[in-house]
């Protein structure tokens, strides 16, 4: 009989837990799990780059050849992004892009700042 009393209670409890999470409520049809249904807006950063390479290219900190890689990487990333989100963006998607913009930029300001050494034209 304790055992069965025991058992019991160790049943109720341990239901309780899960009772007590958060829940948001239902995610809408056409969000499809994505960052669009909660309103969460990732930044362009990838049209930014476009400045900082045209800047670059003005001031003579980059060269033609330069800007012409960074500009790819740039229209590759853009691309990705249209490709992934379509149907929104998993948590996932939305770090990988962050990151590719993150790499793009830092390889836009090394590329900047090694072109101090070439000869202003």
């Amino acid at each position: 009989m304790r055992i069965l009393l025991l058992a019991s209670a160790l049943s109720l409890f341990s239901t309780a837990p899960a009772a007590a999470q958060i829940w948001g409520g239902p995610v809408p049809a056409g969000a499809g799990g994505s960052f669009a249904g909660r309103g969460i807006r990732i930044a362009p950063q990838p049209r930014s780059a476009r400045g900082e390479i045209r800047a670059g290219e003005r001031s003579g900190d980059l060269t033609r050849q330069e800007a012409r890689q960074l500009r790819r990487a740039r229209d590759g990333n853009l691309a990705i992004a249209d490709r992934i989100g379509r149907d929104g963006l998993s948590v996932a998607e939305a770090a990988e892009l962050e990151t590719r913009a993150t790499l793009l930029h830092e390889d836009i300001v090394r590329a900047r700042s090694a072109g101090g050494s070439r000869p202003k034209k």
